[in-house]
């Protein structure tokens, strides 16, 4: 009876890395995929917030047409300009937020502008004379406690701080009625106050443009 060789031998599948480096292709492209899906929802936020302002008056000297292009517009001049490096800007259910760190605006434990405060603060408004939308001032503070003859807490510093930074913008020619003023102290920081870093970003005030 012939003999036949067995050509065909199973060998033993060694490369067991293959299954673990295939589990962690799919995870990364799950989470670049959820990463997207954020960015989606954000872009889609700032038109809807874009989208509610209301078109600026044509007697304005800042005169920018169109919504969504007008923000667009005002980024592109605040990042070339000099406050470009002394703001944070953001878009949430209030409103675009602009952030001014408060050594930009204020020697520690003053609410009087210093000049460069006064320089940037003409700059930006500029932006807001070109648009008609309501703004709120809200001042910030961290979590440190002060106690001075002008300012025996953190409300009335956060409160002064507001308050001076909306009277200037009224010498500006930013109507009064369009400003509202609010100090929170503490109690609403952008992070929590466990290290120096994060209690400086805390300590800001918020300049926001209302949708109409």
């Amino acid at each position: 009876m012939p003999q036949f060789e067995d050509e065909h031998k199973c060998e033993v599948f060694e490369d067991n890395w293959i299954f673990t480096y295939g589990d962690l292709v799919t995870l990364l492209l799950c989470f670049f995929v959820l990463l997207f899906s954020f960015c989606k929802l954000d872009i889609e936020k700032f038109r809807s917030v874009a989208d509610s302002f209301k078109p600026v008056p044509a007697g304005s000297p800042f005169f920018l047409s169109g919504k969504p292009e007008l923000l667009e517009e005002m980024a592109k001049q605040i990042e070339t300009s000099e406050i470009a490096d002394e703001v944070f800007v953001t878009v949430d259910e209030r409103g675009v937020v602009v952030s001014f760190k408060d050594t930009v605006l204020f020697d520690s434990g003053s609410a009087n502008l210093k000049k460069k405060g006064e320089r940037i603060l003409t700059q930006f408004s500029q932006f807001l004379f070109g648009l008609p939308n309501d703004v709120v001032v809200e001042g910030h503070t961290d979590n440190q406690p002060i106690r001075s003859v002008s300012y025996p807490s953190n409300w009335e510093l956060s409160s002064a701080r507001a308050s001076s930074v909306a009277r200037f913008f009224e010498s500006e020619g930013i109507k009064g009625h369009r400003m509202n003023v609010v100090g929170y102290g503490p109690h609403k920081p952008r992070f929590r106050n466990d290290t120096p870093e994060k209690r400086a970003l805390n300590r800001r005030v918020d300049i926001i443009l209302k949708p109409d």
